[in-house]
């Protein structure tokens, strides 16, 4: 029995999606279908009711999860421990962060972690999903991502430490061109839909976007003129008057402010946190030492 089975069955616990699950899982959906099958005949009961949509679990899928959990974690545990206990070795600290952080706030992380701990750092970079997962594998010691309380990056990362290193807003942005913005007739109506810039469906701000939705008073009307995982990409086409897009606060820098602005800061805005994860157990001493820099880099009150 493989491993990586248990993580596809918690992914697909998670999601209750297929295609959702594979796509976090980076495997094809037929690949992943028979992992889980496979799964199914080790354990020789079904764990996922047939048919179902959203996936349901079965009784014996449900008792299942917890322990396919707590194993999973403690495997990735001891890996960590036991890497962690070679570290002295090592040149390295390995950090994760997705591409809209390591463009935004790189930086000025490094430049928080960097003098004080005198080490040096690789860094994996990818979308949300992607950074995420190989942080819940082992591969980093410390996850950077955006985070929300009513909308958690994944399930998983509640059982770590978290940080949350300073405050961000996802907005709705639009060129600052008032003809464009009055054409484009934000948060449009059913027979005048405003065109959307989108993120596309597996990206973790599309999750958000659809929180955002939901929560609104009204649902707006629109159409998707384009879609990207990449929220710089996002940024460009906003920035070329191609209609309206969500994006973080945090990547419309000074240069992109002259030319775009928030349509909406209120109604159709969410709070986010840029946030620090790494496991509770220790990690060594170089490690705790990022952590502490991190820490104390936080503004008080």
């Amino acid at each position: 029995m493989d491993i990586g089975w248990l993580e596809d069955f918690l992914a697909l616990a998670e999601l209750r999606n297929f295609t959702r699950a594979a796509e976090f899982r980076n495997v094809s959906q037929a690949a992943f279908s028979r992992r889980i099958q496979s799964l199914e005949h080790w354990l020789g009961t079904g764990l996922i009711v047939k048919g179902s949509q959203p996936v349901r679990l079965t009784e014996a899928g449900e008792q299942f999860r917890e322990t396919a959990q707590v194993s999973v974690e403690r495997l990735l545990e001891t890996r960590a421990s036991i890497r962690g206990s070679q570290f002295d070795a090592m040149s390295q600290i390995r950090l994760a962060m997705p591409n809209v952080l390591a463009r935004s706030e790189f930086k000025r992380i490094l430049g928080v972690i960097g003098p004080r701990t005198k080490t040096s750092f690789s860094v994996i970079v990818g979308t949300t999903s992607e950074v995420t997962a190989r942080y819940l594998a082992g591969d980093a010691e410390i996850l950077f991502a955006h985070d929300a309380p009513a909308l958690p990056t994944h399930e998983a990362l509640a059982s770590h430490e978290r940080l949350a290193l300073r405050r961000d807003r996802f907005l709705p942005y639009a060129t600052r061109d008032a003809a464009a913005r009055e054409r484009f007739g934000f948060p449009g109506a059913p027979e005048r839909a405003f065109p959307l810039i989108a993120y596309s469906q597996r990206a973790y701000f599309a999750r958000l976007f659809e929180h955002v939705l939901e929560r609104a008073s009204h649902r707006p009307s629109y159409k998707v003129t384009v879609q990207c995982d990449m929220s710089d990409v996002l940024k460009e086409v906003i920035v070329a008057g191609y209609g309206v897009g969500w994006l973080p606060q945090s990547t419309v820098d000074a240069a992109s402010a002259e030319q775009i602005a928030p349509v909406d800061d209120k109604d159709w805005a969410m709070e986010l946190e840029i946030c620090a994860f790494r496991p509770c157990h220790p990690l060594g001493p170089k490690i705790e030492a990022v952590w502490e820099a991190l820490r104390a880099s936080v503004p008080q009150g």
